[in-house]
């Protein structure tokens, strides 16, 4: 099993893309912990949800989950996506449930008991800041239980995967990058600038307007005449403007 977690450890390594890395991750994961339903969201900096990866599930009981049973109950079944690695008891590396010992409510008898789900294990990987960005969930249908052994080395191996995870949120380096940007070949305003900065980072023009205290359509506006004056329509070409200057 010790040679398993190396081979995984050997091979996800060898990944430079973050999804390309997790998907290996989950697909790997049935060489020492065997499942039936498996489950990879991916999180974005914002602390929402911006994709995922299912094996084993029929897409009718995904989007269910997402457009109702995630929201009942106080959010009690969503997806972990406000935790910080930092803190108890989240830094945790796994999370096991045992459906058996959870109360019927109507998440239990409607989806679980639905799919026949009878044990789940969780566990997120996290970014620089130690927020987490992918978070994978497992299900077993048999009435085998994770057994100690199974955790055991999950406990060992997901510490490791979470610090080659890290490697594709290094703020660090995109920091570096950013700041050797001749902005005054832009044409930007200061202001322009700051959200500019803020867009290239990920944060979402809500959580711009509240980090600059400026109200949602100043945000909006200055966005508009930063795609103007570069020549850009959204994020993504904007980033790659502003780094491949000249």
């Amino acid at each position: 099993m010790y040679e398993n977690i190396y081979n995984i450890l050997l091979d996800c390594g060898s990944v430079h893309e973050w999804k390309d890395f997790s998907i290996g991750v989950i697909t790997r994961l049935k060489d020492i912990c065997d499942y039936n339903h498996g489950r990879i969201y991916f999180i974005n900096g914002n602390g929402k949800i911006s994709d995922q990866y299912i094996i084993g599930l029929d897409k009718k009981w995904v989007s269910a989950y997402h457009e109702y049973y995630s929201k009942i109950l106080n959010g009690r079944y969503a997806i972990p996506t406000q935790l910080n690695e930092n803190i108890p008891p989240h830094n945790k590396p796994v999370h096991v449930r045992d459906w058996s010992t959870v109360e019927n409510d109507e998440f239990v008898v409607d989806y679980v008991r639905a799919l026949g789900i009878n044990y789940s294990l969780g566990f997120s990987l996290f970014d620089t800041d130690g927020n987490p960005r992918t978070y994978f969930m497992l299900d077993r249908t048999s009435s085998h239980h994770f057994t100690k052994e199974e955790l055991m080395y999950l406990d060992l191996l997901v510490p490791q995967l979470n610090n080659m995870h890290k490697k594709f949120f290094n703020h660090n380096r995109r920091e570096k990058v950013l700041t050797n940007i001749s902005w005054e070949l832009t044409n930007l305003t200061p202001r322009e600038i700051e959200v500019a900065t803020l867009l290239c980072h990920g944060v979402s023009p809500t959580n711009i307007s509240k980090k600059l205290h400026i109200a949602q359509p100043t945000t909006n506006k200055h966005i508009s005449h930063i795609y103007a004056k570069l020549h850009v329509s959204n994020r993504q070409e904007l980033l790659v403007r502003l780094l491949n200057q000249g």
